[in-house]
């Protein structure tokens, strides 16, 4: 009997010292870095997620901004962060091309990460000026190949998720893309209103303030079906382009090695924080929809959606020399 109570004192204080991590935890500030610009749309879901949070967990939670190498800058930075949750990394789907575009990434995008809450689903737009002679996508398709002239598609990156969108819809619609690259999504919509490029892949909350000032056109929409603030724009699936289905994310992930209680109790508070009415209509007037599913699930869908990233990669010989 002294026997079997003796083996089972590990377990007893393993599970002990789980409960008193998630009791306990955040012991300080917790930062949340975030591989990309400030003003971003993932930067402005992180800011009013780490006030609520700061409040929930009456500690600082700080967002720092790490722009720059498809999110390996930030990425970097939280692989190699003590794995306590303290310090969390907030990012979107360019998270998975980074091993792939980028071999000698000093870290592994999944392996090296555990997931922790995806947040919202986004909707993305490819958008013309107001002032262009396109009214429709099939417009635009027809007049591009009337013309014999490549469009000028601004995306916020090469190798970013808005690129492959530009040379998937032209591929499956037989027009010639000239893919522009630029450091933001802000800065690629700047210039087509500036004239330097005929449209733009944007995210929903990007867009929408030109669109409601009439300053710019949706075309379609990347999603699996209408948005909510957009409903008159039609989706790239009604209107013949199923690849262009699925749009992108932003998601909470911690280093490899956080203690599962932990993680469980981010990821309790982020769903709550997420689905109070005031937060969900925040999100949905900008195209975000929240996302709620399990930490498992979530990691899951990172690994295929790493997959189908490298499939583009080599459907489409992508590089980012």
């Amino acid at each position: 009997m002294k026997l079997r109570m003796l083996c089972l004192l590990p377990a007893f204080a393993l599970a002990f010292a789980a409960g008193a991590a998630k009791a306990d935890w955040p012991e300080k500030p917790v930062r949340i870095v975030l591989p990309g610009p400030p003003g971003s749309s993932p930067d402005r879901i992180t800011r009013l997620l780490a006030d609520h949070l700061s409040k929930k967990w009456q500690q600082p939670v700080v967002v720092e901004n790490r722009p720059g190498g498809t999110t390996r800058i930030g990425a970097a930075m939280v692989a190699t962060a003590p794995a306590d949750g303290h310090t969390l990394l907030s990012t979107f789907v360019s998270h998975g091309m980074a091993k792939l575009l980028y071999p000698d990434t000093s870290y592994d995008p999944i392996a090296d990460f555990s997931p922790v809450a995806k947040m919202v689903d986004t909707e993305t737009v490819l958008v013309t000026r107001s002032d262009s002679p396109y009214k429709t996508l099939d417009e635009l398709i027809e007049g591009v190949k009337q013309r014999g002239q490549p469009l000028q598609v601004g995306n916020f990156g090469n190798g970013s998720s808005f690129h492959f969108y530009t040379l998937m819809l032209g591929k499956d619609a037989g027009i010639e893309m000239l893919p522009v690259p630029y450091k933001g999504e802000a800065l690629s919509l700047a210039d087509m209103l500036g004239g330097h490029v005929e449209a733009s892949f944007n995210s929903v909350g990007t867009a929408l303030p030109h669109l409601r000032d009439g300053k710019i056109r949706a075309l379609a929409l990347l999603a699996p079906q209408r948005s909510k603030v957009l409903p008159e724009v039609p989706t790239f699936t009604e209107l013949g382009y199923p690849r262009l289905r699925h749009g992108g994310w932003f998601g909470l992930l911690a280093p490899a090695g956080t203690p599962q209680p932990v993680i469980d109790k981010i990821h309790a508070d982020v769903e709550a924080v997420l689905g109070t009415p005031e937060v969900t209509q925040w999100l949905r007037d900008q195209g975000l929809e929240p996302a709620f599913e399990s930490s498992q699930a979530f990691g899951d869908s990172l690994k295929r959606e790493s997959g189908d990233w490298a499939e583009l990669i080599k459907e489409f010989n992508v590089t980012v020399n």
